[in-house]
């Protein structure tokens, strides 16, 4: 039986933790859709076209909804595969869930300013910034098995970590596209779902094949 210090740390109020501060944060993304202000006597003829103005920010809401569970989705698997928790791992988390609830401050940036480059960049970027903490993290709990099983299956962590690795690719292509039109940068985002679902089939054929 493992000895009980002030330094152990449980998987179970990690991911508690965790998931509570990705609620708050895609939560607060809705707050960034704010009811347009139209004078009284003007909302019959101005409402329609008001609502059609707010299409940008329905558009980064939704995709920045999207990707919040992408990388709950990982996190959620990569907790699953870790079996107990050191210091450093634990630091790393809390990064990692800064970076987190930071998002809705570039989403509401992007969706207030959605034909600025700049603004598209920084919210890209922080996108890039939380991809390669998961990377970060992945990497240093399975190194020699560091914080996970030994029988664990290298299929498992290849397949997560490309899964990333691929986000970071799509973010930073999306980037030069943005400088030659915005709205295609942006809906660019969306290849990422496609990727993903091909990179999970093709890894659990792998791991067949090789299992």
């Amino acid at each position: 039986m493992s000895r009980i210090t002030d330094d152990t740390i449980t998987t179970a109020r990690l991911t508690s933790f965790s998931d509570g501060v990705f609620a708050i944060a895609v939560t607060l993304l809705v707050f960034n859709l704010k009811v347009p202000h139209i004078p009284a006597d003007k909302v019959h003829e101005q409402l329609c076209d008001a609502i059609l103005g707010m299409l940008p920010n329905f558009t980064t809401y939704v995709i920045t909804f999207l990707l919040v569970a992408l990388y709950w989705t990982f996190h959620h698997r990569m907790l699953n595969l870790v079996t107990h928790i050191d210091t450093p791992f634990l630091w790393m988390n809390i990064g990692y869930l800064l970076s987190i609830s930071f998002i809705p401050f570039p989403a509401m940036l992007f969706g207030t300013y959605p034909k600025e480059t700049v603004s598209f960049v920084f919210y890209i970027g922080s996108m890039i910034v939380i991809a390669a903490l998961s990377m970060l993290m992945l990497a240093y709990a399975s190194y020699n098995s560091r914080l996970t099983a030994k029988e664990l299956p290298v299929a498992v962590v290849k397949y997560l970590f490309f899964r990333q690795f691929t986000s970071v690719i799509v973010f930073m292509l999306s980037i030069p596209i943005a400088f030659y039109q915005l709205r295609w940068a942006l809906d660019s985002l969306f290849i990422l779902f496609p990727i993903h679902w091909f990179t999970r089939k093709y890894f659990r054929k792998y791991a067949g094949k090789n299992g």
